[in-house]
């Protein structure tokens, strides 16, 4: 389905599921370890920081986080949403009524 998917050194594999720091509307991929406050933030985040999202010694794996992000396919959110719910990461109680929007109509009218 999604290759990307259990991926460990990013994506929704690699970081707490949840919503980005940054922006709050897209969930979370990349993790940081820059002079940045946030921890982990979504692909759109992560490209928009550029090398600010990671330290000096990390500058490359930034380069290949963004670089693997910015090849997502559209539906991304969509993706990690149900990868979640499916591995137990995300409840279906816990979801906002803005992510259960985001999902499939098939799959939302199941946590009516």
């Amino acid at each position: 389905m999604a290759p990307w998917l259990p991926a460990t050194e990013f994506g929704p594999a690699a970081v707490e599921a949840g919503d980005c720091d940054r922006c709050g509307t897209a969930p979370r991929l990349l993790p940081l370890c820059g002079p940045v406050a946030w921890q982990a933030v979504c692909r759109d985040c992560g490209l928009d920081l550029g090398d600010d999202g990671w330290c000096a010694g990390h500058e490359a794996d930034g380069a290949g986080a963004r670089e693997w992000a910015a090849a997502l396919p559209d539906d991304w959110p969509q993706t990690v949403l149900l990868w979640w719910l499916a591995t137990g990461e995300l409840r279906a109680v816990d979801l906002l009524p803005r992510q259960r929007t985001a999902l499939p109509a098939a799959v939302a009218d199941t946590f009516r």
